[in-house]
């Protein structure tokens, strides 16, 4: 059933976010065009102020995008859920923690979406023959270094997983302040937004404290101190997660106020 459910929400959630995401690559295309037209040309003055438009709402869409694609997400978990859509979704036979897997797996693959899509629209931006070879050349490296060099490879690895593992976390945060929030009667994304400073809050002073428990180890090799770090970042992160994980759960199970 938890298939089913991240087939819907994948359904739900790209009617919005791939319009989103091609506005994106498109501006980044059109910001490219617009400044190679501009480079040492005399335009007409209201072709000139178009293309420094278009430049300038794609610095600012590359700003704003992660900042919305947080919001879809956050407003996906609250209508479905918390809302009059959560009459239905919570009377359908499979559990609470389907519910919240589903919603939580498919709002860390539009993170990763997001950041991927951030990525190719700055190459875009750059684009042109030189920028290719460069790129060419930097990845032709890169491989070779990880080639000859394991660790390498070992580090980008657990960086990644790290970011994923973030990007769960960072779900499971949103959605346990909106569970808490809107258990209220008024003021819920009010509320949900002080519950989120909370867990933001607690969540710090949990990183220090354990910061301050972990010995160092001044005399270990690099890759021993980098396996140590990553393996205290991943604790640090799967335990705020559980404990995100079980608030939301409690709180649609035990405290559930629909609108």
């Amino acid at each position: 059933m938890l298939g089913k459910l991240i087939k819907h929400e994948l359904r739900a959630t790209a009617a919005t976010m791939l319009p989103i995401l091609g506005v994106m690559l498109l501006m980044s295309v059109l910001t490219n065009v617009g400044a190679r037209v501009m480079d040492g040309r005399q335009l007409p003055a209201a072709l000139e102020v178009v293309f420094v438009l278009v430049i300038i709402l794609f610095f600012v869409g590359l700003v704003a995008i992660g900042f919305v694609t947080v919001y879809m997400m956050v407003r996906r978990f609250r209508d479905n859920l918390l809302r009059d859509e959560g009459y239905i979704m919570h009377t359908l036979p499979v559990s609470v923690h389907a519910q919240i897997w589903s919603k939580v797996l498919v709002s860390a693959l539009w993170y990763a979406v997001t950041g991927v899509t951030v990525v190719l629209s700055v190459l875009l931006v750059a684009f042109d023959v030189e920028t290719v070879k460069i790129l060419g050349d930097f990845f032709g490296e890169l491989f070779r270094a990880i080639v000859r060099e394991d660790y390498l490879g070992e580090i980008l690895l657990e960086v990644l997983l790290l970011m994923i593992l973030a990007s769960v976390v960072l779900s499971l945060s949103l959605d346990a302040a909106l569970s808490v929030g809107h258990s209220f009667a008024k003021r819920k994304m009010l509320l949900s937004e002080l519950t989120f400073v909370g867990l933001l809050i607690l969540g710090s002073v949990f990183t220090f404290t354990l910061d301050g428990m972990v010995p160092s180890l001044p005399d270990a090799r690099f890759i021993s101190d980098w396996r140590l770090i990553c393996a205290e970042q991943a604790g640090i992160l799967i335990a705020e997660g559980a404990f995100c994980y079980c608030v939301t759960a409690f709180f649609l199970r035990r405290r559930l106020n629909l609108e």
